[in-house]
């Protein structure tokens, strides 16, 4: 399954496709590439939709030669998607074409380790091409200037990526709140039903007056009513504080090319008779 870098295929499989882009400046070279296997590909979950913007940049600064920018576009879009074997194998290759040959050693080798085992015509390929990098390392590097094995990946720069989920001020002041308006409804409550448990046990003559009974009425209506509001107030108040939290974005910083990133997106979807929150993304 040879490819070359930065396939030309339909936006919706760009991060994961593998496919001949006549754009390649060198074409010999760009042959020995691998992609993963499409067995795994498969079994893979649908890219962010972030990280398939990503990459339609970086593509397009790749056609246009902007080998460096298309780099950072398409680090933040493996950030955002750091399963996709091809988006590790693209920057890699940007790197190699930049002569950055550190970061694009430490991206093939990474990228090696997550093809499967027995795709031996793709590893066999991918090593042929870490020989011929290495060796052109020790062509370019003085001779005491040896650097440390996957330096790149070790110390890498960090870039900016836009995540959902905004934990400031006001969403913590109007979580409290929610919290509060629901502990005080529950009290309410409470208090509500020991008042009208206490007024179905009075006895007119024996225990008071009729007038006495209903205080004890009113003030058990009052009780409830506020409980009603407390709980409907609390309720709001919950439901803007996930709002709050799940549909505003912040910029942090990532990353690129460390194992075991993490890139998590909470949601809201309103259902028939209430609402469901969710939390996806890879680990």
């Amino acid at each position: 399954m040879a490819a070359t870098v930065l396939p030309a295929g339909t936006p919706g499989a760009a991060s994961r496709c593998a496919a001949q882009d006549a754009a390649t400046p060198d074409a010999a070279e760009s042959d020995t590439a691998t992609t993963a296997a499409a067995t795994s590909t498969d079994a893979a979950p649908p890219p962010p939709p972030e990280a398939l913007e990503l990459y339609r940049r970086g593509r397009e600064l790749y056609a246009e030669g902007r080998y460096r920018e298309a780099a950072v576009e398409l680090e933040r879009a493996q950030v955002l998607d750091p399963t996709s074997p091809n988006l590790v194998f693209n920057v890699a290759r940007v790197y190699e074409l930049l002569g950055e040959l550190e970061k694009s050693i430490a991206f093939y080798r990474r990228f090696l380790r997550m093809l499967p085992a027995d795709e031996t015509a793709e590893r066999a390929r991918i090593e042929a091409t870490l020989r011929r990098l290495e060796g052109a390392r020790g062509e370019v590097q003085r001779p005491n200037d040896a650097p440390p094995e996957d330096r790149a990946l070790r110390d890498p720069q960090p870039v900016r990526v836009q995540e959902r989920g905004v934990a400031d001020a006001l969403f913590w002041v109007t979580a409290s709140a929610g919290a509060a308006l629901l502990v005080g409804g529950t009290v309410t409550g409470l208090l509500a039903l020991d008042t009208e448990r206490a007024m179905g046990d009075y006895v007119v003559g024996l225990d008071g007056s009729f007038e006495d009974r209903q205080v004890l009425a009113d003030r058990a209506d009052t009780l409830a009513l506020t409980a009603d509001v407390l709980f409907i107030a609390g309720g709001l108040s919950a439901v803007a504080s996930v709002l709050l939290f799940a549909l505003r974005e912040r910029t942090v910083e990532r990353y690129p090319g460390l194992e075991g990133s993490a890139s998590l997106a909470p949601g809201v979807a309103v259902l028939p008779g209430g609402g469901l929150v969710t939390l996806r993304g890879a680990l």
